[in-house]
């Protein structure tokens, strides 16, 4: 559903219990008719004015987790030949060091290439 329908679709709880006030203001308050339609048009006003203020908030982006673990800094708290664990974030995590790059000793910091399973792929 695009972004569009689904701002319009959400709308719609709002334009009932207006409506639903509106009848219960015109029944027991009396409250003409045409100012009840004047509202409700104001109203529909007002949620297409802030329809382009409020799109960007109605696109949902499905971004992995671990998409957000790529190419942040880590650091090895043991010596990485190739696995060992390493502090990323607050927390320890198992990593594979690339042993293209030589060990990786206790301390040293290294940088998430890619993420496989609960397994960091790092390198230096």
């Amino acid at each position: 559903m695009n972004v569009f329908w689904r701002y319009w679709l959400l709308q719609i709880p709002g334009w009932i219990v207006l409506t639903g006030l509106l009848a219960a203001a015109r029944h027991f308050l009396g409250l003409s008719t045409g100012w009840a339609v004047a509202v409700m048009a104001l109203w529909l006003v007002k949620d297409a004015a802030l329809y382009p203020i409020l799109k960007p908030h109605y696109v949902f982006r499905h971004r992995d987790v671990h998409d957000s673990l790529v190419g942040s800094r880590a650091i090895a708290e043991q010596t990485l030949c190739p696995r060992g664990y390493v502090r990323l974030r607050g927390e320890l995590w198992m990593a594979e060091l690339d042993l293209s790059h030589g060990e990786a000793a206790a301390g040293e910091s290294v940088v998430v290439e890619s993420v496989d399973g609960l397994t960091l792929k790092v390198s230096r």
